[in-house]
């Protein structure tokens, strides 16, 4: 069945303007279609979705919304919110202070203890390994052997 396309009340030179002000693909897509559409390089949805490359399922969809609430709506876009973080800014830019500090911490079981005991944060060894060492790219403040043979004023020098 042929649904009807529906009005596009926004001018072929607003469409063109908004098309390159657009902030993302799907964005510039949605204008795209309307442009097509309101120029008349595309006849019907079927047509639209050929000259995109997309389902027309998804441009019918499209011109639904925008039929419905208009082309603020049709531009809406809604993201998952995501994973709360383990640890606020605050906390992060402590522990990052006290990785900085010249005692620092020894190993990074004892940066897990610290973080546990002094922000109540319940997290795992392998997320603070992957926080301080492979995004940080932090070094523990071991102290290394040094030869028999070096002298203690040879030590402090080097």
């Amino acid at each position: 069945m042929n649904k009807k396309v529906p009005d596009i009340t926004e001018s072929v030179k607003e469409l063109k303007s908004l098309m390159s002000t657009a902030k993302d693909t799907t964005e510039k897509d949605k204008i795209r279609m309307l442009y097509l559409l309101k120029s008349g390089e595309a006849k019907n949805r079927i047509g639209v979705a050929a000259l995109l490359g997309m389902c027309r399922e998804t441009i019918g969809q499209w011109l639904s919304k925008y039929e419905a609430r208009g082309l603020e709506q049709l531009l809406e876009r809604r993201y998952a919110p995501g994973r709360k973080p383990f640890m606020t800014p605050d906390q992060l830019e402590t522990l990052r202070e006290k990785l900085n500090e010249p005692e620092g911490f020894s190993s990074y079981v004892e940066i897990h203890r610290y973080v546990i005991e002094t922000f109540g944060v319940e997290i795992s060894y392998q997320a603070i390994y992957a926080l301080v060492h492979d995004r940080w790219h932090a070094k523990l403040k071991v102290p290394r052997k040094s030869h028999i043979k070096k002298t203690p004023m040879q030590q402090m020098s080097s």
